[in-house]
């Protein structure tokens, strides 16, 4: 589901520490033990990222695009 995918895009940015202005998004990731917030999602620059994080960000960004009845096909 599109909620999932959502969760496994996020969890790349919470991975280094970025927060979410989204109050759901930000308590999920408050409850896992490996989150540290510290930074603000104004301050965050995805020149953290590695260029594998960045290709796993592009390739859920395009599923998420795409209907979970098309994906559940395949």
């Amino acid at each position: 589901p599109t909620e999932v995918l959502g969760i496994m895009r996020n969890s790349i940015y919470a991975f280094h520490g970025r927060m979410f202005n989204d109050p759901v998004l930000q308590e999920y990731f408050d409850n896992r033990f490996w989150y540290t917030a510290n930074t603000e999602p104004s301050d965050f620059s995805d020149s953290v990222l590695t260029e594998i994080e960045r290709a796993n960000i592009q390739l859920i960004q395009e599923l998420e695009k795409t209907p979970y009845s098309s994906r559940a096909q395949g």
